[in-house]
């Protein structure tokens, strides 16, 4: 292979990563916490919805157990997110010649 049909691969390559990275980021994913707190993350890491799944919460006068069990939902989904880029990441780092751009 000559270093354009290699350029032209990896061009390939990187507009197919890319393709699929858009969809990964308008994908939701939910994370929940304590089956009290559901939080709605797009891929792009905005927050879509938070969900209270036991408005019992809220008649609490427990502010800083709301704030963390949101943050817990929050990060339970980020690490949804972060497994599904390491997915898309590992497919394209196991191309031939194990170029990734």
């Amino acid at each position: 292979m000559n270093m354009q049909q290699m350029l032209q691969s990896v061009r390939k390559l990187q507009r197919e990563y890319e393709k699929e990275h858009k969809v990964l980021e308008e994908k939701v994913f939910e994370g929940t916490a304590s089956g009290v707190v559901k939080v709605y993350l797009k891929g792009n890491l905005t927050i879509e919805k938070v969900e209270f799944l036991d408005d019992s919460i809220l008649s609490s006068d427990n502010k800083e157990m709301i704030e963390e069990t949101i943050a817990i939902a929050y990060q339970n989904a980020k690490d949804l997110i972060d497994a599904e880029e390491d997915k898309l990441m590992a497919k394209y780092q196991q191309q031939p010649g194990g170029v990734f751009f």
